[in-house]
């Protein structure tokens, strides 16, 4: 009968989470708040329906164990190196701020030091999960804000090791903790995780050459519950062996099909983790002292929020961008849970300061989503209400674009930003760059670059870049939320301004024809064209008809989502001059027959059927040539005919069929 009773606690968990998180998910929240309210509402202080609490902590124990490991997983070396500097000013910045902050308003409502200590690193850590989450629905996370919340992230999951190692030093006995102790420790983390990289690797590839998938997955659960072992029996946490493994595989081959296979073990388990912490809410306590969890919650917002922005800025980002990161960074998050059960278990924290805290976790995730919906709105404002707002050009920026006229205004710096300059430097169009990468405003200059430092969205940037006075606008950014705010803000600003911007997919090209772009060029568009083209070129298509191709393609595209009342510029009608006609690229073989032959003697267009209209040498286009032209070593011919014709030409020049 016991069995049947967990089996009964575990059917009654996931039915309720399912419903919830479904509810929550229509309500445009993140289904971990649902698995939260089914805490809540199954747990020993709702109505009771769950009992068997052990089993339900022991699941959700292996939750946090998969949780951590896939953290490791995409803590790859290349990854942290990347984000170095947002590591090491932002995220310090952040977690310091935060930590000492809430660190001092625990003093000051009469909590112990070690009290304070747990609960300022506790509350200094975000979800992950959730705004991560987030971040991908709005398709934001290469965003400058995005960026920057993932670099403070990062940072933080790097810190909840380092917590969780600490926090038994805290206690009041520290006999465990001795030299040798430490000494024991250190050698046995270091003998797993060379285990991990060195002979683990070749294993994976022993069971990969099975082509046995379940053998592969058993692998990998045996391997992260097996470190996870290893550490607890060397007196630290589970989660701690588990990021190790997860660590030591990132950079392995087969570390994307690890992602996938253990992906959804960890998250039928973590609603296990959520449902449990929702299970452990006292909600009477919480009652009988709502204000003073709500006036936490609202002390730790602030704080956060203000501490990230601070972060931001010492990044070197822009006020605003630095609040949108703040903002959406200002909940606590899922590790906070585990520190403060690891607390607890260790009686670190009275029983009345962990269930408090463990409310107002809650709540701050439970607004997560309605922050993420206002926080660019939020962050608008205050900025614009902020005196000497850094957006504002500096007087040597106004130096810089003062003459300038009927130029192009270029937002980003990035590759696609410094392609279209380089474009227009080869035909003398002046231009000038938004950029709000302070570093790269710097390298920028250096180079010669006219640039100045601000976010394009604000008007006051804009105005400062001469919008008034250009010919046209490129958004070359990766921000979808920035382009909804630049577009009607330029296009105010200029009316006949041209507005040419880049977006990830075509789904959002309505929208950003209606906010007043004159062209939106899509990501997802251009690389199915890109992929096209080498395709059909690896198949030997004449380059003539795959020129033709793309063009339908481009003008498909065009006619499907156009954009304005002007005829759409396609190349389709310049190569079919002809009914059926192709224009084609024919380099001419180095052992061709035909070299040192005129056309006049190869008779050209009556053997072909095709016209030589120009011929490329030495980087110099001759168009319509003569026929006394003689062919040369490293000359390419620009054909126009039919099909049959362009093969035929072919053949001639190659000197046998094809």
């Amino acid at each position: 009968m016991t069995e049947l009773t967990a089996l009964q606690d575990i059917l009654i968990l996931l039915c309720l989470a399912l419903l919830n998180a479904y509810a929550f998910s229509l309500l445009r929240q993140s289904p971990i708040v649902g698995y939260l309210t089914t805490g809540l509402l199954v747990g020993p202080y709702g109505f009771h329906l769950v009992t068997g609490h052990h089993e339900v902590e022991l699941v959700a124990e292996v939750g946090i164990v998969l949780l951590l490991f896939t953290i490791g997983l995409e803590f790859s070396y290349d990854r942290i190196l990347r984000l170095k500097k947002l590591l090491l000013s932002a995220g310090v910045t952040q977690v310091a701020l935060t930590g000492a902050t809430v660190f001092c308003i625990t003093l000051l409502f009469g909590g112990s030091m070690v009290s304070a200590t747990i609960l300022g690193m506790a509350m200094a850590l975000s979800s992950t999960a959730i705004v991560l989450k987030l971040l991908l629905e709005r398709g934001e996370v290469d965003a400058a804000h995005g960026r920057m919340a993932l670099g403070i992230l990062l940072f933080q999951d790097l810190c909840i090791i380092l917590f969780i190692v600490a926090l038994p030093l805290l206690g009041e006995t520290d006999q465990d903790f001795t030299i040798w102790a430490l000494f024991k420790t250190g050698l046995i983390l270091c003998s797993l995780y060379l285990f991990v990289r060195h002979l683990l690797k070749p294993l994976l590839r022993i069971i990969l050459s099975t082509r046995a998938p379940e053998l592969f997955r058993l692998t990998i659960i045996a391997v992260v519950l097996g470190t996870a072992w290893a550490t607890a029996h060397a007196g630290l946490s589970l989660a701690l062996g588990a990021f190790l493994a997860g660590l030591a595989l990132a950079e392995s081959d087969s570390s994307h099909q690890v992602m996938a296979d253990i992906i959804p073990f960890r998250d039928v388990f973590l609603a296990v983790f959520f449902i449990s912490v929702g299970m452990l809410v006292d909600i009477q306590l919480f009652m009988s002292n709502w204000w003073f969890v709500l006036l936490c919650v609202v002390l730790i917002s602030l704080t956060k929020t203000i501490t990230g922005t601070l972060a931001g800025l010492a990044a070197k980002l822009p006020l605003r961008t630095s609040m949108i990161a703040g903002l959406m960074t200002f909940q606590v998050g899922e590790f906070s849970f585990i520190l403060l059960e690891s607390a607890q278990e260790l009686k670190l924290i009275p029983i009345q300061t962990y269930q408090l805290a463990l409310s107002v976790v809650a709540l701050t995730m439970m607004l997560s989503p309605l922050m993420f919906r206002h926080a660019h709105n939020i962050s608008d404002r205050l900025s614009s209400l902020w005196s000497g707002a850094t957006d504002r050009p500096t007087t040597e920026d106004n130096e810089r674009t003062a003459n300038l006229e009927g130029h192009v205004v270029i937002a980003g710096y990035g590759v696609a930003g410094r392609n279209i300059a380089r474009t227009l430097r080869e035909i003398r169009i002046p231009y000038i760059h938004i950029e709000m990468n302070g570093e790269m405003v710097h390298q920028a200059r250096k180079s010669g670059e006219i640039i100045i430092y601000g976010d394009a969205t604000a008007p006051a940037v804009l105005e400062g870049a001469g919008i008034h006075k250009a010919r046209a606008m490129v958004l070359a950014i990766n921000d979808p939320s920035a382009l909804a705010r630049a577009i009607p803000t330029a296009r105010e600003l200029n009316p006949d301004l041209y507005i040419l911007a880049r977006t990830n997919f075509v789904a959002s090209i309505e929208q950003l024809v209606r906010l007043g772009a004159d062209e939106i060029i899509t990501d997802e568009f251009g690389a199915g064209l890109e992929m096209s083209t080498f395709l059909l070129r690896q198949l030997d298509i004449p380059e003539g008809r795959v020129l033709k191709i793309l063009s339908s393609l481009r003008e498909e595209h065009h006619q499907r989502y156009k954009q304005h009342d002007k005829p759409t510029r396609n190349l389709t009608g310049y190569l079919s001059v002809l009914e059926g006609g192709e224009i084609e690229i024919q380099a001419v073989p180095e052992d061709s027959p035909c070299i040192g032959k005129s056309l006049a003697e190869l008779n050209f267009r009556a053997v072909t059927g095709c016209s030589v209209m120009g011929v490329i040498r030495q980087e110099r286009v001759d168009y319509n040539p003569t026929a006394e032209l003689r062919l040369a070593v490293g000359d390419t011919l620009m054909l126009l005919g039919e099909e049959g014709g362009i093969i035929k030409a072919r053949e001639l020049l190659h000197g046998h069929p094809i």
